[in-house]
């Protein structure tokens, strides 16, 4: 999750499960996540008539909601080895030289690269080898 974006976890007493809400900084709604929770195609409707659509919001349904539980999730930072492990270019890259790069990142930085991975993979052409672990992290493709 980039910095500066908060995640929520929601329930209630009337569902089996809990529902998950990232908001940017402002406080606007991202994503919500409702596979987590067992709902009924009732509480599906009611939810998507009712889907809180900034972080007030969510706070406000909260409190009306009986039983209902809202609880911020603190993101864990990412590693090094997240990134190496998901990145997944171990033969040609250097590990070494990326870990150098890596640790002159802010905790930001080092987020934003690992949540653009996908992205960078999608837009790589037929017959284009993926680019060195360091030259990702060198270019700041995720700032493109």
């Amino acid at each position: 999750m980039v910095t500066g974006n908060k995640k929520y976890l929601w329930s209630a007493d009337s569902i089996d499960g809990s529902i998950s809400f990232v908001f940017n900084a402002e406080g606007v709604l991202l994503q919500y996540d409702t596979s987590e929770a067992n709902m009924n195609s009732e509480q599906l409707k009611y939810f998507a008539e009712k889907l809180p659509r900034s972080l007030v919001d969510l706070k406000a349904f909260s409190a009306k909601v009986k039983g209902s539980i809202l609880k911020e999730v603190t993101p864990e930072p990412v590693t090094f080895d997240l990134f190496w492990n998901r990145y997944n270019e171990k033969v040609r890259s250097s590990k070494k030289k990326a870990l150098k790069i890596w640790n002159k990142m802010s905790p930001n930085e080092q987020s934003k690269a690992f949540m653009f991975i996908a992205n960078y993979e999608r837009s790589i052409n037929d017959g284009i080898a993926k680019k060195y672990a360091e030259t990702y992290l060198n270019a700041e493709l995720w700032n493109n």
